[in-house]
């Protein structure tokens, strides 16, 4: 059977994404502001982080010196508390009877393989930036993944940032924004359930 190729995004697609919340309670907590530590971690750390150019631990020592009043262990509880599935999460069994599944995601291997054992037997490829040094939007990891599909199948690429859109454009795929409504869920069955 000739299945459809989706490729998703992870964050904000089927698992929580870490912005704002993580940051917003973090910073409370901590009593630094949130566009503080917010810019700091997109100025200093953020790319490092994905690519896995530095480690886990360096992530929380990066914490702690942005958040002195904090334990890393209560920094550890607190990522973990807002790493939560989304609802098409559940999804994913069934649409990979008629589907080829490829998850593609700008995260650490560590904090998601966890939440994503449930679902592994359904996912054909997994591509994780921390794993292969690269983020979206880099066309590279595009082509990564690009190399993991079905060549004579349309691809269809989901993400809740449009800014990941252009360089699975230029591959040819399809692209549909993962609103936070989960509209997009409903396009998504009526693609695939409607023959």
């Amino acid at each position: 059977m000739i299945k459809y190729q989706f490729v998703l995004d992870v964050a904000g697609v089927i698992v929580t994404n870490l912005l704002p919340t993580y940051w917003v309670e973090m910073s409370a907590l901590a009593g630094v502001s949130y566009e503080f530590l917010h810019n700091q971690f997109k100025h200093e750390i953020r790319e490092l982080l994905w690519t896995g150019k530095i480690s886990e631990e360096a992530f929380w020592e990066w914490i702690i010196r942005q958040c002195p009043s904090l334990e890393i262990h209560e920094a550890q509880s607190m990522l973990y508390k807002h790493l939560r599935t989304l609802p098409a999460f559940d999804d994913i069994p069934c649409w990979s009877e008629v589907a080829d599944i490829h998850l593609l995601s700008n995260h650490r291997r560590e904090w998601l393989d966890p939440l994503l054992e449930p679902i592994r037997p359904y996912i054909k490829s997994i591509t994780i930036s921390s794993s292969v040094g690269l983020c979206k939007p880099d066309p590279e990891v595009y082509t990564i993944v690009n190399a993991k599909l079905n060549p004579v199948l349309q691809v269809m690429y989901i993400d809740d940032q449009n800014k990941n859109m252009e360089p699975a454009k230029e591959l040819s795929w399809n692209t549909l924004i993962a609103d936070t409504e989960g509209r997009w869920i409903e396009k998504v069955k009526r693609m695939l359930y409607s023959n």
